[in-house]
Protein backbone atom coordinates (compact mmCIF):
# COMPACT_ATOMS: atom_id res chain seq x y z
CA UNK A 1 0.00 0.00 0.00
CA UNK A 2 3.11 2.13 0.31
CA UNK A 3 6.72 2.32 -0.77
CA UNK A 4 9.54 3.92 1.22
CA UNK A 5 13.28 4.35 1.47
CA UNK A 6 15.43 4.90 4.55
CA UNK A 7 19.07 5.95 4.55
CA UNK A 8 22.04 7.32 6.43
CA UNK A 9 24.21 9.76 4.50
CA UNK A 10 27.72 8.27 4.60
CA UNK A 11 29.41 11.69 4.49
CA UNK A 12 27.33 13.92 6.77
CA UNK A 13 25.71 11.15 8.77
CA UNK A 14 22.22 12.61 8.35
CA UNK A 15 19.35 10.12 8.68
CA UNK A 16 16.28 10.15 6.48
CA UNK A 17 13.11 8.44 5.30
CA UNK A 18 10.92 9.19 2.28
CA UNK A 19 7.62 7.58 1.40
CA UNK A 20 4.70 7.66 -1.07
CA UNK A 21 1.29 6.03 -1.09
CA UNK A 22 -2.22 6.16 -2.48
CA UNK A 23 -3.31 6.49 1.16
CA UNK A 24 -4.09 9.90 2.65
CA UNK A 25 -1.31 11.60 4.69
CA UNK A 26 1.22 8.78 4.51
CA UNK A 27 3.85 10.86 6.31
CA UNK A 28 1.76 10.98 9.48
CA UNK A 29 2.20 7.26 10.12
CA UNK A 30 5.13 5.83 8.14
CA UNK A 31 8.04 8.20 8.80
CA UNK A 32 10.02 8.33 12.07
CA UNK A 33 13.46 9.78 12.82
CA UNK A 34 15.52 11.26 15.64
CA UNK A 35 18.83 13.13 15.23
CA UNK A 36 21.81 11.03 16.21
CA UNK A 37 19.56 7.98 16.69
CA UNK A 38 18.03 6.59 13.51
CA UNK A 39 15.27 6.57 10.92
CA UNK A 40 12.37 4.15 10.59
CA UNK A 41 9.62 3.36 8.08
CA UNK A 42 6.66 1.32 9.35
CA UNK A 43 3.98 0.43 6.80
CA UNK A 44 1.62 -2.18 5.31
CA UNK A 45 -0.83 -2.43 8.23
CA UNK A 46 1.51 -0.04 9.98
CA UNK A 47 2.05 -0.21 13.71
CA UNK A 48 3.32 3.05 15.31
CA UNK A 49 5.01 1.01 18.03
CA UNK A 50 7.81 0.23 15.58
CA UNK A 51 8.45 3.94 15.15
CA UNK A 52 8.05 5.21 18.70
CA UNK A 53 9.57 2.27 20.58
CA UNK A 54 12.02 1.56 17.79
CA UNK A 55 13.60 4.98 18.27
CA UNK A 56 13.63 4.45 22.04
CA UNK A 57 15.47 1.17 21.51
CA UNK A 58 18.01 2.74 19.20
CA UNK A 59 18.49 5.59 21.70
CA UNK A 60 19.21 2.98 24.38
CA UNK A 61 22.01 1.49 22.30
CA UNK A 62 20.30 -1.32 20.40
CA UNK A 63 21.33 -1.84 16.79
CA UNK A 64 18.71 -1.59 14.06
CA UNK A 65 18.58 -5.39 13.85
CA UNK A 66 18.21 -5.79 17.62
CA UNK A 67 15.49 -3.15 17.91
CA UNK A 68 13.46 -4.62 15.05
CA UNK A 69 13.80 -8.16 16.35
CA UNK A 70 12.75 -7.13 19.85
CA UNK A 71 9.62 -5.36 18.66
CA UNK A 72 8.54 -8.25 16.48
CA UNK A 73 8.48 -10.50 19.53
CA UNK A 74 5.87 -8.31 21.27
CA UNK A 75 3.76 -7.59 18.18
CA UNK A 76 0.62 -9.77 18.14
CA UNK A 77 0.51 -9.61 14.33
CA UNK A 78 4.04 -9.23 12.93
CA UNK A 79 2.95 -10.95 9.72
CA UNK A 80 0.99 -7.78 8.83
CA UNK A 81 3.94 -5.41 9.17
CA UNK A 82 6.61 -4.08 6.90
CA UNK A 83 9.38 -2.19 8.67
CA UNK A 84 12.86 -0.86 7.93
CA UNK A 85 15.32 0.78 10.32
CA UNK A 86 18.71 2.45 10.01
CA UNK A 87 20.67 3.39 13.10
CA UNK A 88 23.20 6.18 13.64
CA UNK A 89 26.06 3.86 12.71
CA UNK A 90 24.45 3.06 9.36
CA UNK A 91 23.38 -0.48 10.28
CA UNK A 92 20.19 -1.46 8.49
CA UNK A 93 17.45 -3.99 9.20
CA UNK A 94 14.18 -4.66 7.37
CA UNK A 95 11.26 -7.07 7.56
CA UNK A 96 8.31 -7.91 5.29
CA UNK A 97 5.58 -9.99 6.93
CA UNK A 98 3.92 -12.90 5.18
CA UNK A 99 0.51 -11.15 5.21
CA UNK A 100 1.72 -8.06 3.34
CA UNK A 101 -0.13 -7.71 0.03
CA UNK A 102 1.85 -8.52 -3.10
CA UNK A 103 3.94 -7.27 -4.65
CA UNK A 104 5.66 -6.85 -1.29
CA UNK A 105 9.31 -7.00 -0.37
CA UNK A 106 12.43 -5.09 0.52
CA UNK A 107 16.10 -4.84 -0.35
CA UNK A 108 19.05 -3.75 1.77
CA UNK A 109 21.93 -1.60 0.60
CA UNK A 110 24.93 0.08 2.15
CA UNK A 111 23.42 2.22 4.93
CA UNK A 112 20.04 2.22 3.18
CA UNK A 113 17.00 0.07 2.46
CA UNK A 114 13.95 0.23 0.20
CA UNK A 115 10.61 -1.48 0.78
CA UNK A 116 7.16 -1.64 -0.74
CA UNK A 117 3.84 -3.45 -0.55
CA UNK A 118 0.86 -3.54 -2.91
CA UNK A 119 3.15 -2.05 -5.53
CA UNK A 120 3.35 -2.78 -9.23
CA UNK A 121 6.30 -5.20 -9.03
CA UNK A 122 9.59 -5.85 -7.21
CA UNK A 123 11.15 -3.34 -9.59
CA UNK A 124 9.65 -0.60 -7.39
CA UNK A 125 11.83 -1.26 -4.35
CA UNK A 126 14.79 -2.48 -6.41
CA UNK A 127 14.80 0.69 -8.53
CA UNK A 128 14.47 2.89 -5.46
CA UNK A 129 17.63 1.42 -3.99
CA UNK A 130 19.76 1.52 -7.14
CA UNK A 131 18.64 5.08 -7.91
CA UNK A 132 19.45 6.31 -4.41
CA UNK A 133 22.84 4.61 -4.41
CA UNK A 134 23.82 6.16 -7.74
CA UNK A 135 22.58 9.66 -6.85
CA UNK A 136 24.65 12.45 -5.32
CA UNK A 137 24.07 15.71 -3.48
CA UNK A 138 21.81 16.72 -0.61
CA UNK A 139 20.21 13.72 1.13
CA UNK A 140 16.58 14.94 0.80
CA UNK A 141 17.10 15.37 -2.94
CA UNK A 142 18.52 11.86 -3.30
CA UNK A 143 15.57 10.41 -1.41
CA UNK A 144 13.18 12.20 -3.78
CA UNK A 145 15.18 10.80 -6.72
CA UNK A 146 14.41 7.35 -5.34
CA UNK A 147 10.68 8.07 -5.02
CA UNK A 148 10.55 9.37 -8.59
CA UNK A 149 12.26 6.21 -9.81
CA UNK A 150 9.73 4.10 -7.92
CA UNK A 151 6.90 5.97 -9.64
CA UNK A 152 8.51 5.35 -13.02
CA UNK A 153 8.69 1.64 -12.13
CA UNK A 154 4.94 1.50 -11.47
CA UNK A 155 4.63 2.74 -7.89
CA UNK A 156 1.62 1.95 -5.71
CA UNK A 157 -0.68 -0.36 -7.66
CA UNK A 158 -3.70 1.80 -6.72
CA UNK A 159 -2.17 5.11 -7.78
CA UNK A 160 -0.80 8.06 -5.82
CA UNK A 161 -2.07 10.53 -3.26
CA UNK A 162 0.47 11.50 -0.59
CA UNK A 163 4.21 11.63 0.00
CA UNK A 164 6.64 12.77 2.68
CA UNK A 165 10.33 13.21 3.43
CA UNK A 166 11.95 13.53 6.87
CA UNK A 167 15.69 14.06 7.42
CA UNK A 168 17.47 14.73 10.72
CA UNK A 169 21.08 15.50 11.58
CA UNK A 170 23.79 13.05 12.54
CA UNK A 171 24.08 14.41 16.07
CA UNK A 172 21.93 16.31 18.51
CA UNK A 173 23.01 19.89 19.02
CA UNK A 174 20.80 20.70 22.00
CA UNK A 175 18.77 22.93 19.64
CA UNK A 176 15.88 20.80 18.35
CA UNK A 177 14.86 23.42 15.80
CA UNK A 178 18.32 23.06 14.24
CA UNK A 179 18.52 19.26 14.29
CA UNK A 180 15.76 18.71 11.75
CA UNK A 181 17.12 19.15 8.24
CA UNK A 182 13.76 18.82 6.51
CA UNK A 183 10.25 17.64 7.35
CA UNK A 184 7.81 17.99 4.47
CA UNK A 185 4.50 16.31 3.71
CA UNK A 186 2.11 16.37 0.78
CA UNK A 187 -1.02 14.83 2.27
CA UNK A 188 -3.50 14.96 -0.63
CA UNK A 189 -2.37 15.76 -4.17
CA UNK A 190 -2.76 14.23 -7.65
CA UNK A 191 1.05 14.26 -8.13
CA UNK A 192 2.47 14.09 -4.61
CA UNK A 193 6.06 13.24 -5.52
CA UNK A 194 6.20 16.07 -8.06
CA UNK A 195 4.88 18.49 -5.44
CA UNK A 196 7.25 17.11 -2.81
CA UNK A 197 10.20 17.69 -5.15
CA UNK A 198 9.11 21.32 -5.58
CA UNK A 199 8.95 21.80 -1.82
CA UNK A 200 12.34 20.16 -1.27
CA UNK A 201 13.98 22.43 -3.84
CA UNK A 202 12.33 25.48 -2.30
CA UNK A 203 13.41 24.42 1.20
CA UNK A 204 17.02 24.08 0.05
CA UNK A 205 16.93 27.59 -1.46
CA UNK A 206 15.20 28.98 1.63
CA UNK A 207 17.73 27.49 4.04
CA UNK A 208 20.69 28.69 1.98
CA UNK A 209 19.25 32.20 1.69
CA UNK A 210 18.56 32.46 5.43
CA UNK A 211 22.11 31.28 6.15
CA UNK A 212 23.46 33.96 3.80
CA UNK A 213 21.21 36.64 5.35
CA UNK A 214 22.51 35.85 8.83
CA UNK A 215 26.11 36.02 7.58
CA UNK A 216 25.38 39.43 6.04
CA UNK A 217 23.91 40.71 9.32
CA UNK A 218 27.12 39.59 11.03
CA UNK A 219 29.23 41.60 8.57
CA UNK A 220 30.49 38.71 6.43
CA UNK A 221 29.26 40.12 3.10
CA UNK A 222 31.37 38.15 0.63
CA UNK A 223 30.87 34.88 2.51
CA UNK A 224 27.17 35.63 2.48
CA UNK A 225 27.13 36.06 -1.32
CA UNK A 226 28.98 32.79 -1.75
CA UNK A 227 26.37 31.04 0.42
CA UNK A 228 23.45 32.25 -1.73
CA UNK A 229 21.77 29.67 -3.99
CA UNK A 230 22.32 30.14 -7.71
CA UNK A 231 18.75 31.28 -8.24
CA UNK A 232 17.17 34.72 -8.47
CA UNK A 233 13.82 34.64 -6.64
CA UNK A 234 10.72 36.23 -8.13
CA UNK A 235 9.76 39.18 -5.84
CA UNK A 236 6.10 38.48 -6.52
CA UNK A 237 6.21 34.76 -5.76
CA UNK A 238 8.93 34.65 -3.08
CA UNK A 239 9.24 38.18 -1.67
CA UNK A 240 10.95 37.00 1.53
CA UNK A 241 13.75 35.34 -0.43
CA UNK A 242 14.03 38.37 -2.71
CA UNK A 243 14.35 40.73 0.27
CA UNK A 244 16.98 38.65 2.06
CA UNK A 245 18.94 38.21 -1.15
CA UNK A 246 18.85 41.95 -1.80
CA UNK A 247 20.24 42.66 1.69
CA UNK A 248 23.03 40.13 1.17
CA UNK A 249 23.97 41.64 -2.19
CA UNK A 250 23.97 45.19 -0.82
CA UNK A 251 26.09 44.15 2.17
CA UNK A 252 28.70 42.84 -0.27
CA UNK A 253 28.64 45.95 -2.44
CA UNK A 254 26.52 44.53 -5.28
CA UNK A 255 24.30 47.60 -5.21
CA UNK A 256 22.86 47.41 -8.72
CA UNK A 257 21.61 43.85 -8.25
CA UNK A 258 20.27 44.68 -4.78
CA UNK A 259 18.39 47.73 -6.09
CA UNK A 260 16.86 45.73 -8.94
CA UNK A 261 15.39 43.27 -6.44
CA UNK A 262 14.27 46.22 -4.31
CA UNK A 263 12.39 47.77 -7.22
CA UNK A 264 10.73 44.42 -7.88
CA UNK A 265 9.58 44.30 -4.27
CA UNK A 266 8.19 47.84 -4.48
CA UNK A 267 6.12 46.84 -7.52
CA UNK A 268 5.00 43.37 -6.49
CA UNK A 269 5.21 43.08 -2.69
CA UNK A 270 4.85 46.48 -1.01
CA UNK A 271 4.11 44.91 2.38
CA UNK A 272 7.62 43.44 2.36
CA UNK A 273 9.06 46.87 1.56
CA UNK A 274 7.38 48.23 4.69
CA UNK A 275 8.66 45.25 6.66
CA UNK A 276 12.19 45.87 5.39
CA UNK A 277 12.09 49.52 6.46
CA UNK A 278 11.14 48.43 9.98
CA UNK A 279 14.39 46.46 10.19
CA UNK A 280 16.30 49.74 10.48
CA UNK A 281 14.87 51.06 13.79
CA UNK A 282 15.07 47.51 15.15
CA UNK A 283 18.83 47.66 14.59
CA UNK A 284 18.96 44.65 12.26
CA UNK A 285 20.03 46.58 9.15
CA UNK A 286 21.96 49.81 8.79
CA UNK A 287 19.99 52.70 7.25
CA UNK A 288 22.59 53.32 4.53
CA UNK A 289 22.47 49.67 3.49
CA UNK A 290 18.67 49.79 3.34
CA UNK A 291 18.82 52.83 1.06
CA UNK A 292 20.90 50.75 -1.36
CA UNK A 293 18.27 48.01 -1.31
CA UNK A 294 15.32 50.44 -1.59
CA UNK A 295 16.65 53.50 -3.40
CA UNK A 296 13.23 55.15 -3.29
CA UNK A 297 13.41 55.76 0.44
Amino acid sequence: MTYSIIARDPVEGHLGVATQSQAFAVGSSVSWALPGVGAIATQSMGEPMYGELGLHGLSAGLTAHEALAALRTVDPHPERRQVAMVDAAGRVAAYTGSACVEAAGHVLGEECAALGNLVHSPAVWETMLTTYQSASGWLPGRLIDALEAAEDAGGDLRGRRSAAVLVVRAQRSGRPWHDQVIDLRVDDHPEPVVELRRLVVHTWRYQRTVEAFELALDGAGERAVQALPDHDPDPGRDPDLALWRAVVLAAAGHDAEAAELGRGLERQAPAFVEAARRFVPAGLIDASLMRRVLPGG
